[in-house]
């Protein structure tokens, strides 16, 4: 009963922190003008912006599957892979930072163990992205900064799958240095697709940023990563509020007014993140039913 308190407390606690974060937000900006520009996007943009969301997930199947596979004696089935993939969406809402996604564990018919290290690798790859994109962009963002030492870091950054790999050692028991064997199998494509996922993002955002000014790609491919770096903190629902704070400090330094932005940040958070957690939602209450 107090851990069931506990949890109910925590899930306000968190959502009165996006909504703190928000309400101040939309004090900076003029939420008339933010709603007048939702308007001015094309159909085709959204219904452009559907099809991109549709392709990274996609590419979250696949990376599910692979991390997965980690476990050799898994049997892998597109329908369990899907469905848990979906209930994932939904309880990353739970935890600030989506650990609640590790719930996702128990709808997967695989050792759970072996789950949990497939977990961990789908976060570590989540965090990695943020982290890599974020240092490319820091190579171009940030001129005060000496180069030699922005290239050292992004280069350690996306290295870094690698360099974890190499860590196995410190791991003893024989399980997971099977499941370290079959990681290495998985770093160099899981790499490619989480760098095409981030790139559907940043065109996302660009689509809609052409509704509205006319800026160059590589300004946005630049920005976008130093925006999304706000999920990395731990502290409200998916980055909401936190992802707008950074959008309009950012954005704006682009050409991009913070109206425009805040428009694009919950345009594709409601595509990306929102819609798919419905999905999963139905799922986790459909499994509820069947069982």
């Amino acid at each position: 009963m107090q851990n069931k308190v506990k949890k109910i407390m925590f899930f306000f606690l968190k959502l009165g922190i996006s909504i703190v974060i928000l309400y101040f937000i939309f004090r900076k900006i003029d939420l008339n003008q933010v709603w007048l520009s939702v308007g001015k996007i094309d159909f085709g943009v959204f219904f452009l912006i559907f099809l991109l969301t549709a392709l990274k997930i996609l590419i979250d199947f696949f990376n599910w599957q692979s991390f997965l596979s980690v476990n050799p004696q898994y049997a892998s089935r597109k329908s369990e892979i899907i469905k848990s993939l979906f209930i994932g969406y939904s309880l990353r809402f739970l935890i600030p930072g989506g650990y609640g996604i590790v719930g996702k564990m128990y709808f997967v018919n695989n050792k759970k163990s072996a789950t949990f290290v497939s977990l961990a690798i789908e976060k570590f790859f989540q965090i990695w992205l943020l982290l890599v994109t974020a240092a490319f962009s820091a190579i171009f963002y940030f001129r005060n900064v000496s180069l030699i030492p922005k290239l050292i870091f992004f280069a350690f950054v996306l290295s870094s799958p690698y360099i974890f790999y190499h860590l196995r050692f410190v791991v003893r028991k024989n399980d997971f240095s099977l499941y370290f064997q079959e990681y290495q199998k998985i770093i160099p494509l899981t790499m490619l697709r989480k760098i095409i996922y981030m790139i559907l993002t940043i065109f996302q955002f660009f689509v809609i940023f052409r509704q509205f000014v006319a800026i160059p790609f590589f300004r946005v491919a630049v920005s976008v990563p130093l925006v999304l770096f706000s999920n990395i903190i731990p502290i409200t629902y998916s980055g909401l509020g936190l992802r707008e704070t950074f959008a309009m400090e950012i954005f704006p330094k682009f050409g991009i007014s913070a109206e425009i932005a805040v428009t694009a940040t919950l345009t594709i958070f409601l595509f990306t993140s929102f819609l798919p957690a419905i999905i999963g939602l139905y799922f986790i209450v459909s499994h509820k039913k069947s069982g």
